[in-house]
């Protein structure tokens, strides 16, 4: 009746599809490409994604809770991958 699901992959799997056709420049972008950098300790994607973030950090003004909240995992995967 309902079929079989189509095999997505894991959920890793499909944020990095789907973070893969997005462009950086939110802090909401800096937060999503850290925690992905975090989640792909270990994956070749992994410093790619830190490094996207970082960079979409320097071009953002801080000052709010969501830029505190994104610096905060964007340092958290520094240190999780080893650059800070």
């Amino acid at each position: 009746m309902f079929g079989k699901a189509p095999d997505r992959g894991t959920p890793l799997e499909e944020a990095l599809k789907a973070a893969s056709g997005l462009k950086a420049g939110t802090w909401a972008s800096v937060e999503a490409l850290s925690l992905l950098s975090i989640e792909a300790h270990g994956r070749p994607e992994a410093e790619s994604l830190y490094a996207s973030a970082r960079d979409a950090s320097a071009g953002l003004s801080s000052g709010s809770w969501e830029s505190v909240r994104a610096l905060t995992w964007l340092a958290r995967a520094g240190r999780e991958l080893g650059e800070g």
